[in-house]
């Protein structure tokens, strides 16, 4: 099982990785949905690092089986959250009345996007590398 929550932890880090550099060209809402995919990928990874294998997209259904599984997790339940909202309005026009969702999003939100996402992947990547020691 560790392999592949390896391979979900490179997929989430190409994801976080595509929200810098879409951060420094100032596409918010793309920033947003690649932190929120980034966020779902780890806890993906994390989920099959304990023996499971899932499918979905919401972060808080996934964070409240992984939390159940370690407590560690919970820290991260207002950044699930936030990082959910941002899984379907950020890459449909139609998700605003007014307009397409690139001018419904700020640079504040990429950069907590940014930074909530980061913080995700790091406690993945450190509980799977210590699993692995």
């Amino acid at each position: 099982m560790v392999s592949r929550a390896r391979d979900l932890i490179e997929d989430a880090e190409d994801f976080l990785g595509a929200a810098r550099d879409l951060y420094g060209t100032g596409r918010w809402s793309k920033v947003c949905f690649n932190c929120q995919q980034a966020a779902e990928l780890a806890f993906k990874a994390a989920l099959n690092f304990y023996g499971l294998d899932r499918r979905g997209h919401s972060l808080l259904d996934l964070l409240d089986e992984l939390s159940s599984m370690d407590s560690r997790f919970e820290a991260f339940r207002e950044s699930a959250r936030i990082l959910d909202q941002y899984y379907i309005p950020t890459r449909y026009a139609n998700a605003f009345a007014s307009g397409p969702a690139k001018r419904h999003f700020t640079m504040r939100q990429a950069r907590e996007a940014l930074d909530m996402a980061g913080s995700i992947l790091e406690e993945v990547k450190r509980i799977v590398a210590e699993g692995e020691a």
